[in-house]
């Protein structure tokens, strides 16, 4: 036990310095900005950080006539040029080793891993992972997932879109398993979506992803069983890493329960404001009530969460966060605050309807008690307000790529039209067979789909119409065939483009929907339990973890 406690780390020994031995990475490194390469009884191999798509390595080539052995077989990691890091002491997730025979033939003796966590085992591991899985998830990163965001710069600055520098896995080492093994399950996640029926090795990619899942929600459990620790901003961004890592994985089917989780620790936190006034916490708090507003459009209005207090935070968020709103997710805010505004009318009379079906006296509670003639007039004002909205003056304020700006403006304008509409004729809130509101859907409808068609052939704006392509194809319940192959045909590509589970699981949703026998084709019978439609694949972690 002293010998270990005492133990110089690697990096320390090669420069010569006294090293203070703290585990899992010294200071002495971290001060110094240099990677530590722990404590491990073999020297690990030197690194050098290279840029994106560089060769650091080359397989060695037999000398003729020998018999290949094992280190001159193919050893794939991500179909890239790249160092492939050993250690004794650390899984590296992505390297997946598996004899060449030919060019096409792979052997690979891997069982079919199923996608229900429900029927995974998970292993125990006696090491928990380090660096060298951490530098394997950033290389990967900046190589297959940042240059596919690099593009949306071309919008705006955006703070949100950077590399991964030696010095962020430095840090990485100094936070929970939660949060850097999240990050590890994120970058397999969109491995194996970005390459799923071409990739041979998906099953053992697969099985990584929920290897280290397991190993994020144990460490969850041992710091929110910690009471200084749960309530803290790692925790809250660990639990939100866990819910996006869920959703894009399509992991677990109750992302919700991630949800409330945040909820409650965000209320022992003194509540959102309190949580607001932390700069710190502002990303946190942004992914939460977009990822929970934009959740409860899918979701069935009986089963709504949280619609009241999204309202009553609206101007607040707005005040605070309309410029981030705009830019992290593309949305104008204008569209946005209707979003919550129609999410809370849809729960309002869905609760209405099921005090009248139990035949309760009136209430005081206006929430509970009203007219759905009142109900009606929000809706219809709600319309108006929608309708009002200038995509063209909201373009003119962004410092470039207006046009861009003024498609995506055009495309939620669209789809907030047909959520409206369809969500609240599905509650009878608006009259379900007026001949106007159903011109205007079609209407629409045409419009949406030729707008969405241009954006998705922007690498600029792509990734950020899911919400309204999932839209586009509960209007083309009715019938409209070349409708229905575009949605699908779209959301096929948009989960490679980003790498994702999401759209696959819209298309699974829509397609059932369409097939469905009966006349009732309304909104709440496509969503018949709660569904995120979000592409965000992580957590912006640079306000919690500052890099200099």
């Amino acid at each position: 036990m002293e010998e270990n406690r005492k133990r110089h780390c690697w990096e320390c020994l090669r420069r010569r310095l006294v090293c203070d031995s703290t585990r899992p990475a010294c200071k002495r490194c971290l001060t110094a900005g240099t990677v530590c390469s722990g404590y491990s009884g073999v020297k690990p191999a030197r690194l050098k950080w290279l840029a994106p798509g560089r060769v650091t390595s080359r397989s060695r080539k037999s000398k003729k006539g020998s018999t290949p052995t094992a280190e001159s077989e193919s050893t794939h990691v991500f179909k890239l040029k790249k160092t492939v890091i050993d250690h004794p002491q650390y899984d590296n997730p992505f390297k997946v080793v598996a004899t060449t025979k030919s060019d096409t033939t792979v052997d690979i003796t891997v069982d079919t891993m199923t996608e229900s966590l429900s029927f995974v085992t998970l292993p125990h591991f006696g090491t928990t992972p380090g660096i060298h899985v951490l530098i394997q998830a950033s290389e990967y990163y900046n190589t297959c997932i940042y240059q596919d965001l690099q593009p949306i710069n071309e919008l705006g600055p955006n703070p949100y879109i950077y590399l991964l520098s030696p010095a962020h896995v430095q840090i990485g080492l100094s936070v929970p398993d939660h949060l850097r093994l999240g990050m590890v399950c994120m970058t397999l996640s969109h491995r194996i979506n970005r390459t799923r029926d071409n990739d041979p090795l998906r099953n053992v990619l697969t099985q990584n992803f929920y290897r280290y899942r397991g190993i994020v929600i144990r460490s969850l459990n041992e710091d929110i069983n910690v009471e200084h620790k749960r309530t803290s901003n790692l925790v809250i961004a660990g639990v939100i890493t866990l819910l996006l890592a869920d959703v894009q994985q399509g992991a677990s089917p109750n992302w919700r329960f991630h949800l409330e989780g945040v909820q409650k620790l965000i209320a022992l936190r003194g509540g959102l404001r309190t949580l607001a006034a932390s700069k710190e916490s502002e990303t946190l708090l942004l992914t939460f009530y977009f990822l929970a507003a934009l959740g409860s459009t899918t979701s069935p209005a009986s089963d709504l969460l949280m619609t009241a207090s999204h309202l009553a935070e609206l101007d607040f968020m707005l005040d605070r966060f309309g410029n981030d709103i705009s830019r992290s997710r593309l949305c104008p805010p204008a569209m946005f605050a209707e979003i919550v505004k129609i999410n809370h009318l849809r729960m309002r009379a869905a609760t209405a309807t099921k005090v009248q079906q139990q035949q309760q006296q009136p209430t005081l509670d206006p929430d509970l008690d009203e007219s759905n003639d009142h109900l009606s007039q929000e809706a219809y004002a709600i319309l108006i307000r929608i309708h009002a909205f200038s995509p063209a003056q909201w373009a003119a304020s962004k410092p470039s790529a207006n046009h861009d700006w003024a498609l995506i403006g055009k495309i939620y304008q669209a789809a907030l039209v047909l959520y409206c509409i369809s969500s609240l004729q599905s509650l009878a809130v608006l009259p379900p067979l007026d001949r106007l509101l159903l011109d205007r859907r079609r209407a629409n409808a045409r419009l949406l789909r030729t707008r969405l068609a241009e954006a998705l052939a922007s690498p600029r704006i792509k990734r950020f119409v899911l919400w309204p392509l999932v839209v586009l194809g509960v209007e083309a319940v009715d019938g409209d065939e070349g409708m229905r192959g575009f949605v699908e045909e779209q959301l096929g590509e948009l989960s490679r483009h980003i790498g994702t589970y999401v759209p696959l699981m819209g298309k699974a949703v829509l397609k059932s929907f369409w097939a469905a026998d009966g006349g009732d084709k309304t909104w709440d019978v496509c969503f018949d339990r709660p569904y995120a439609f979000s592409t965000q694949l992580a957590v912006e972690m640079s306000g919690i973890l500052p890099v200099s």
